[in-house]
């Protein structure tokens, strides 16, 4: 917590660095962050420390900083807990010696000592004594001792300790002189150094403290001085008027004194203690803080709630509040009654006739008018004499069609305001209290009171011309509604122009009510009544300070009213002008609290960064509200620094501005979290800054900001973000932690075994509602983007009305009709009830025929979108035709693998310009062997050159032994590293580890004399992967490709080639597990390190992109681009997998200036982005065949993970990186020209593979061949 190093701190660590020495401070359980121990008026810092030898740092259980007691020290009291090895010893009266004891000594006792030292039992032990030789100057002192007490105890006679009462010997009792004054001080004193201790850099808290113990001492010292002089008085005044009490006091005093000194300690007490010490079970649990008896252990309950019934409450609420088009048509019509109800006033004024009520509340007969005695017509103020006609302000003419028409819309707005009040979830005083309510209230109430005795109470004056504030308050929610429902940009031209507008209207309401106001207060007036036009005209005068005096208020009520009018017009205008100024400047402060008050009112999250971008702000906010049940969340940004200008737009836009909030403040203090309220937060989202030349810096970061949160908050669940896997084992606590290298890894292998996973992955976890198919004009890029707003849904059994017909039926057959009926696919399944054996649900893709859905299974399924948002009949399935259907389903498979068969034997006669699909497909457990057998029919006639890996005894052309055959292969549980931890999935394993010889690409061993890429049995399958640096990311990468799913014929070799570091002997027996792994040292840059890698015999190049410099200059990902360019214009067959840190900078990949088809996506992304589009590339060529991927891209998968708490699950079940029992594959099924020109439709094959084989298609992935300057477009279509 004490950032600031001095010269001293710095001179004491390199004492400590030169003596081998550590500081115990921030480094021991107990005080990990560095607790403050020195609390002055200047500051607060760490000056106290344990030092402690390094060989002694292993004994070190605990340190502890205890609590700051200000009254005794400035500084704190600090402990250490040591592991001692003790030994028992059962003759401990034999070495344990009595304390010294206290003896009595008088005239004769030096002649008794002396008489006693001189016998002859003494004196032999005195020439033992002065004979012996002592090496231990302990031992010569013990026994020395030993001799003199000898002597004591024979001629002297032991002082016996006086007996003390134990009840009071820990009972503290205060002087005479602190009164309770004092105690109430001391008391002040206690709660302020507690919140001292909780912030300790707040300026406020430590001014107040040290105020107060200041105050505190003073008040201390006065009172004992005025004590000790009222005693001295007092004595004095005994002295001479009573002795007798003179003198009691004295002895009160003087046993007053000796209470205060300590007591003498027995000699056996001192035993005891001794005896205490000399044993193994020292109880120092103390020490650690807290009794865990008063402590309630923490139950995490990871059940993820997936459905709610809702009541009519809230079906209401959600018809009037959540449905944008809804509140927009609710709060428009607000508007419309208000307007109507300014303009039936004014209607009424202008119909209305003062004459009826101008004499005593009736008609004036014959003419006759009130007399009116002017007076004080010196300074040219007139006055009426008369009296206030008070019954003309109570009662107008109000016609009956008028009275009506006000009435119903009364009740009309009333009505709404009561609904309003019903099915909001505010508190209930706070709502009635409010201003709107309480002008609701004054406008309308009124007019339902008068239809209970509508003959007299039908003329009733209303102060209707006040709904003009409900009328601009209710404008304003308008504005924020038609931007929120059109969802688009507000720039900040946009915003100063509504608060112009706002402004405006703010003005009109003013000057309507002060027009209104006086123009009835005027009535009352004998001489001078107003009408609607000189009431306007007077206001503008008077507001504009010009003042003519030709019309002016001559009854005191209008005189009252406008000077009430004048002093609100005064401080309200120019603070309508100042809130434009303040529109550039409002966001770039702080961003204050957030208040109790909001935080009961309105659920929000907390989105935590050490640096955040506008585009990274936007697409976290694009996916969080996405969701309907987010829509009245508040999101807090938590930042260390400034935001920019682009930030301050966003938090402008008022579409955001409303329910985002940026504060400047940070994790790791406890004043920010307080701010942010983190303690009624639904969640955290720890991110990790995209730009960042230091991804281990940026992971410690975010762990010690988690650590902070849960030690300050531990009920808020946490949403990590990090870089690599291997730190994942310090955040186990978090609800969810979304690792960058171990799904980049994951997918970068899944991509060499199934094309295009990578962009099919990107699709499932972005929002979408396939709008982009519309604006493109290519048929393919219309299907594909219709087909990208798939996403992962689920829902329970029962409550479904596409899947609650399929109640014990199988899954397939589940999957096969819901997708004929609904298109709709249905992927995964998890089943509650195993919950009962106190096991965690587990989510199984594709389970396969053999399962039986259940009523309360949890099906997942990929959608264009969500069941519940659509309006499905209920379509009963008809079950007559199952037999005739599953027939047809076998004869679809029996010609699928027909053509298959011979799809290979027409290879050189097929045309170079036919299309080909690969159908990615999720393989179930049981269906698994079926699938293979189809599959295998095509690598049967492949050719001379495939991966030989199979044959039991296989040699090469030179006739020297593989390094890998398959008997010396088995399937089993990958090895646990250090840092992952273990892994469920099953792959396959070498028998016995290969000997680190053997690893390395390019140099022949002993065993191995092929590794290089000139050895004929590799044919065109290795795999080479090129990376800055070694990380633990890479296990992730190997775990796919050698999954038991794949054959052991179909293994690929992959070659690991690194720039900078050496392979540590930890990795090195990693990968020594694994069957074809190799590594080298080489460079992308260069072409002989390539060549050596085997490029020219490579399917796949996957180049992992460099960490980011700390140099700003330097562009992101300019390096990697250019490289993998050059070698595609060296090396144009090779399939390059590419990871990049921007996803903007996809575009630049394999990059044609001149080309027209290039140009025209080029122009179709421009309009990706007008329309605010988070995938603006989705386009581009390079991303749509995934060949391009970046890391940014999974920063949605931890946003969705908030709302569908299974989708990290799931997707690491897609990729491989996990397993469960039961649970499907992924795989992928090659289909040429002649099976699809037999079943042409995606229905089709879905049935023929889902029936028979009990494979579940999810995509495909097509290649297409144009005459065009880029030849090959490859694109993903998903699902339909």
């Amino acid at each position: 917590m004490d950032e600031v190093l001095t010269t001293r701190g710095k001179n004491l660590n390199e004492i400590c660095i030169q003596s081998g020495l550590r500081i115990l401070n921030g480094r021991v359980q107990g005080d990990f962050i560095g607790q403050l121990t020195c609390f002055t008026p200047n500051g607060s810092s760490v000056v106290d420390y344990f030092i402690s030898s390094e060989s002694l740092m292993e004994n070190i259980s605990f340190f502890k900083v205890h609590k700051f007691f200000g009254e005794l020290s400035d500084h704190c009291q600090i402990s250490v807990m040591l592991k001692i090895d003790c030994r028992i010893n059962n003759n401990i009266n034999d070495k344990l010696q009595f304390a010294p004891s206290t003896y009595i000594w008088n005239e004769t006792s030096s002649q008794e000592f002396i008489t006693a030292l001189s016998s002859d039992n003494i004196q032999s032990k005195i020439n033992d004594f002065n004979n012996k030789t002592y090496d231990n100057v302990d031992i010569l002192v013990a026994d020395l001792n030993s001799i003199i007490t000898e002597v004591a105890d024979k001629s002297l006679k032991q002082k016996q300790p006086k007996k003390k009462n134990s009840k009071h010997l820990n009972k503290r009792k205060q002087p005479k002189w602190f009164d309770m004054s004092l105690t109430c001080l001391r008391r002040q004193l206690d709660s302020k150094e507690k919140l001292l201790k909780k912030y300790s850099k707040d300026p406020v808290v430590r001014t107040s403290y040290f105020s107060l113990l200041k105050l505190y001492r003073k008040s201390r010292k006065h009172k004992l001085k005025e004590f000790r002089q009222s005693v001295m008085n007092e004595l004095d005044n005994l002295h001479d008027n009573n002795p007798n009490k003179y003198w009691d006091l004295l002895k009160e005093l003087s046993k007053d004194n000796n209470k205060s000194s300590s007591p003498d300690i027995p000699s056996n007490t001192w035993h005891t203690m001794t005896e205490q010490l000399v044993c193994d079970g020292i109880d120092l649990k103390w020490m650690a803080g807290g009794d865990s008896d008063d402590e309630e252990e923490l139950e995490i309950s990871p059940t993820t709630k997936f459905h709610e019934k809702m009541s009519c409450r809230g079906k209401v609420r959600r018809l009037l509040l959540r449905k944008a088009r809804s509140r927009i048509i609710f709060t428009f019509f607000d508007v419309v009654v208000k307007v109507l109800c300014c303009v039936l006033y004014f209607v009424r004024v202008q119909t209305d006739d003062i004459n009826r009520y101008k004499c005593g509340g009736s008609m004036c007969l014959n003419g006759t008018e009130p007399e009116v005695a002017i007076s004080n017509e010196e300074d040219g103020m007139k006055f009426t004499s008369a009296e206030i006609n008070w019954h003309v302000l109570l009662w107008v003419h109000r016609p009956l069609p008028l009275w009506i028409v006000q009435v119903v819309l009364a009740v009309a707005s009333f009505s709404k305001t009561l609904l309003l009040l019903f099915i909001t979830k505010e508190n209930k005083l706070e709502q009635i209290t409010s201003f709107l309510f309480v002008m609701e209230v004054i406008c309308s109430l009124p007019f339902i009171v008068t239809i209970f005795y509508p003959v007299i109470l039908m003329n009733l004056y209303v102060p209707a011309f006040l709904n003009c504030w409900l009328l601009k308050n209710a404008i304003e929610r308008l504005f924020n509604d038609l931007h929120f429902a059109k969802q688009r940009f507000q720039t900040i031209s946009t915003t100063m122009s509504q608060q112009i507008l706002i402004l405006i209207i703010a003005m009109i309401c003013i000057f309507f009510t002060t027009i209104c106001g006086i123009q009835h207060l005027q009535r009352a007036s004998l001489e001078k009544p107003l009408t609607m036009f000189e009431s306007l005209y007077f206001t503008i005068v008077t507001f504009s300070t010009v003042g003519y005096g030709d019309i002016s208020p001559d009854i005191w009520p209008g005189q009252l009213f406008m000077v009430v009018m004048i002093c609100v017009a005064i401080a309200f205008i120019p603070r309508q002008i100042e809130r434009i100024i303040t529109t550039f400047m409002e966001r770039q402060k702080t961003g204050g609290n957030y208040s109790k008050r909001q935080a009961l009112r309105s659920k929000h999250v907390i989105v935590c960064c050490q640096f955040l971008t506008s585009a990274s702000v936007m697409n976290f906010l694009t996916e969080f509200y996405a969701h309907r049940k987010l829509q009245n969340h508040i999101v807090i940004l938590l930042c260390p620094v400034d935001p920019e200008s682009d930030m301050h737009m966003i938090l402008r836009d008022p579409k955001w501005s409303n329910r985002v909030r940026y504060m400047k403040g940070s994790a790791l203090k406890d004043i920010d979290l307080m701010r942010c309220r983190i303690n009624e937060a639904e969640c955290l989202f720890l991110l990790s800054p995209a730009e960042n030349s230091n991804k281990e810096q940026a992971d410690q970061q975010n762990i010690l900001k988690s650590w902070a949160v849960k030690d300050f908050a531990p009920n808020c669940n946490q949403y990590i973000q990090l870089f690599r896997a291997e730190n994942k084992m310090h955040v186990k606590f978090a609800e969810h932690v979304v690792c960058e290298d171990e799904f980049k890894y994951a997918l970068l292998a899944n991509n060499c075994l199934y094309p295009g996973i990578s962009t099919l992955v990107s699709l499932l976890l972005h929002t979408s509602t396939g709008y982009e198919g519309d604006l493109a004009s290519e048929p393919w890029q219309q299907v594909y983007g219709k087909h990208s707003g798939n996403e992962i849904y689920h829902i329970q059994l029962c409550y479904s009305k596409i899947f609650n017909q399929f109640e014990n039926r199988k899954f397939t057959e589940a999957s096969v009709e819901v997708h004929e009926k609904f298109g709709v696919t249905l992927l995964a399944v998890m089943d509650v009830d195993d919950s009962i054996t106190n096991e965690e649900p587990k989510i199984q893709l594709n389970p396969g025929p053999s399962y039986i859905l259940k009523k309360h299974d949890f099906c997942f399924y990929m959608s264009v979108s969500k069941e519940e948002n659509t309006n499905i009949a209920n379509i009963k399935i008809e079950k007559n035709d199952v037999s005739q259907r599953e027939k047809n389903y076998e004869k679809i498979a029996q010609e699928l693998q027909r053509m298959i068969s011979d799809q290979y034997n027409d290879t050189n006669e097929i045309d170079q310009e036919e299309e080909e699909s690969v159908f990615n497909t999720l393989t179930s457990i049981s269906g698994g062997q079926v699938g293979a057998k189809l599959r295998d029919l095509n690598r049967s006639n492949i050719g001379d050159n495939e991966l030989r890996v199979g044959d039991e005894d296989q040699t090469d052309s030179t006739g020297n032994a593989t390094d890998a055959s398959e008997r010396e292969l088995t399937v089993g549980r990958p090895p646990a590293t250090f840092f992952v931890g273990p892994k469920n999935a099953d792959c396959h394993l070498m028998k016995v580890m290969r000997s680190k010889c053997c690893l390395k690409w390019g140099e022949d061993c002993l065993h191995v004399n092929d590794k290089n890429a000139n050895a004929p049995r590799w044919g065109q399958n290795l795999i080479i992967l090129t990376a800055q640096r070694i990380n633990q990311g890479l296990y992730n990468f190997i775990l796919p490709l050698r999954s038991c799913f794949i054959s052991i014929k179909s293994l690929r070799p992959i070659i690991l080639m690194f720039e900078e570091d050496e392979p540590s002997k930890l990795f090195l027996e990693t990968i020594a597990h694994f069957p074809h792994v190799y590594w080298m040292k080489g460079k992308l840059v260069c072409i002989d390190d390539l060549l050596t890698a085997g490029i020219n015999k490579a399917s796949h190049l996957i180049v992992v992109n460099r960490e980011i410099t700390a140099d700003p200059s330097q562009m992101v990902d300019a390096e990697t681009i250019v490289n993998v360019q050059t070698i595609h214009k060296l090396f144009p067959n090779i399939n390059i997998l590419t990871e990049l840190s921007e996803k903007d900078n996809m575009r630049f990949m394999h990059f044609q200036a001149n080309d027209e088809y290039t140009l025209n996506i080029s122009r179709l992304e421009k309009k990706l982005k007008e329309h605010n589009c988070i995938l603006t590339h989705l386009f581009r060529l390079p991303f749509a065949a995934g060949h391009v991927l970046s890391g940014a891209m999974l920063d949605t998968l931890l946003y969705q993970t908030f709302v569908k708490g299974y989708l990290i699950k799931f997707v690491r079940l897609l990729l491989g990186i996990d397993a469960e029992q039961n649970s499907g594959h992924l795989s992928s099924i090659k289909v040429k020209r002649q099976i699809l020109a037999k079943y042409r439709t995606y229905g089709d094959l879905y049935k023929g593979l889902c029936t028979i084989t009990g494979e579940i298609p999810i995509a495909i992935y097509r290649t297409e061949r144009r005459k065009r300057a880029y030849n090959d477009l490859d694109e993903v279509e998903v699902n339909q």
